[in-house]
């Protein structure tokens, strides 16, 4: 569905690997009725999204492995759960040993969606905590609701805290690097930006690779373009770029409101012609 594809573009690609210093964890998570087994547990630290000179400690609970990179920050793992779906939950404690934000990840909704928040009824029970260690119970006393989704969870975990290090956007170039600008590629990007941002649909189906052309036969499509014009950056510089066949990458940096992005595109060449397959982007605040 173009919906998810969307959003998904607008971060950043994910490793295939699973990482692997998962902890012990014996939980379930309720949503509707149906009982998800959460069988893999993650913690790292992460900066506390409400005082940057803190930091919280990261924890995850999940039915299914995750790549080290979905530990990152939260548009990786929402990258992440977009290529896999996943039941389970996020929650981030402070060094007062509150938890300050809690999210909930489902396959389950009944009114469609992945996730939402939910902090405050939680309970959380720690055993330990320290820079390399956490440990204890997370559990809702009874079930609740979310909007017609009843859920309700309880989780023990016994997890390393551990450090994950960000990928060298520069290590997916391949085959022969491109001149400043990024070439013809470089041309077929910033051609594809025009129309987007000119809300051409027609104009966008020419431009993408013939699989995101199918997606934007999808009814929401014109609903969620919108959505994607104000969430593209609407200055972008090319850093670098490579091309290995009939694939290319291009790197981009935009800076907009104090905040700097930076993009890793994939272009494929159909035809003959260098088509836009994926746009991923991530943002950090200055």
């Amino acid at each position: 569905m173009y919906i998810r594809r969307s959003l998904a573009a607008l971060t950043l690609l994910v490793s295939a690997a699973a990482f692997a210093d998962a902890g012990k964890v014996n939980g379930t998570l309720t949503m509707n009725g149906n009982v998800a087994k959460l069988k893999y547990a993650y913690a790292v630290t992460r900066p506390d999204p409400f005082d940057k000179k803190k930091t919280v400690t990261c924890v995850i609970a999940s039915d299914i492995e995750l790549p080290q990179t979905a530990l990152l920050d939260d548009m990786e793992l929402m990258s992440a759960t977009m290529n896999k779906p996943m039941n389970g939950l996020q929650w981030l404690i402070n060094d007062e040993k509150d938890v300050i934000s809690l999210q909930i990840f489902t396959t389950h909704r009944k009114g469609g969606g992945t996730q939402f928040s939910s902090v405050g009824a939680q309970k959380l029970d720690l055993k330990d905590m320290t820079a390399s260690h956490v440990a204890g119970r997370l559990y809702l006393p009874k079930p609740d609701d979310f909007f017609g989704d009843t859920y309700q969870y309880d989780i023990n975990f016994d997890v390393p805290v551990t450090t994950v290090k960000t990928p060298d956007p520069k290590d997916d170039l391949k085959g022969k690097m491109l001149p400043a600008g990024g070439g013809e590629p470089g041309k077929a990007y910033q051609a594809y930006r025009k129309v987007l941002l000119a809300g051409n649909v027609a104009g966008l189906k020419k431009a993408v690779s013939k699989d995101r052309a199918a997606e934007m036969n999808d009814p929401d499509f014109p609903k969620m373009l919108p959505l994607v014009q104000a969430m593209t950056p609407k200055t972008v510089k090319i850093t670098a770029g490579s091309v290995d066949g009939d694939t290319a990458i291009l790197l981009t940096e935009a800076k907009e409101k104090g905040e700097t992005s930076t993009g890793k595109i994939t272009l494929v060449k159909e035809a003959g012609a260098w088509k836009i397959a994926r746009e991923e982007w991530k943002s950090k605040s200055e």
